[in-house]
């Protein structure tokens, strides 16, 4: 970040420190030998509400509840996806997808039935348990399910600002994510970011065989 500004990229209190998304990091080296990532990925799973009462099991500090409060376990990714940004701050595309599984990302009611026929309803506007505001509000609030990689650029007054979201993706029923669907999406993203970076890539692109 230096590099643009050098006020940028000063504090570090942590000289080791490092991230690491679960789901890697894939890069090109483009035709002036600099390496450009294309694709991170990410899959987060929080909350087991929905596994939990299909087994009749009861949660909470005296096992009489149906339903665990949310934790902030998720807050971790927003480290991850807040440093991809910032290595990504003069790139025009930021190509990370963050896949969410649980009971704490729903984005519609579910009714889950106990094993002695016992329905219980999961609301998807619950403070108890959702926390996928808590990413989309890191994301300025832009959609999910969504390939978000080609940026934003707002006008405000007479600057214009550039976006970086990350692109987040759930099911909206807790349901896991299949491999075949997680590399559809990423598969998007990653074309995009190719097609962005397409005058950085030209020769590589159009070099005879």
């Amino acid at each position: 970040m230096s590099q643009i500004d050098p006020e940028l990229g000063q504090t570090l209190f942590v000289e080791d420190s490092s991230i690491k998304p679960d789901g890697g990091i894939i890069e090109v080296k483009d035709d002036n030998g600099d390496w450009r990532i294309v694709l991170v990925s990410e899959a987060k799973r929080q909350g087991k509400d929905i596994e939990n009462i299909k087994q009749g099991k009861l949660v909470g500090t005296k096992n009489d509840q149906d339903i665990m409060n949310a934790g902030n376990a998720i807050e971790r990714a927003h480290k991850n996806i807040s440093e991809i940004a910032n290595f990504m701050l003069k790139e025009s595309y930021f190509p990370y997808v963050l896949f969410l599984e649980g009971s704490n990302f729903l984005t519609k009611d579910v009714v889950v039935e106990r094993p002695d026929g016992r329905k219980v309803s999961l609301a998807c506007n619950s403070g108890a348990i959702n926390r996928i505001d808590r990413l989309t509000a890191a994301n300025y609030g832009m959609p999910i399910n969504k390939n978000l990689c080609k940026n934003k650029i707002v006008q405000i007054d007479e600057a214009s600002v550039m976006l970086h979201a990350a692109s987040l993706f759930t099911q909206g029923d807790g349901r896991r994510w299949s491999i075949k669907d997680m590399i559809k999406v990423m598969m998007d993203v990653a074309k995009t970011s190719l097609q962005m970076l397409g005058r950085d890539l030209f020769k590589q692109l159009t070099k005879s065989q």
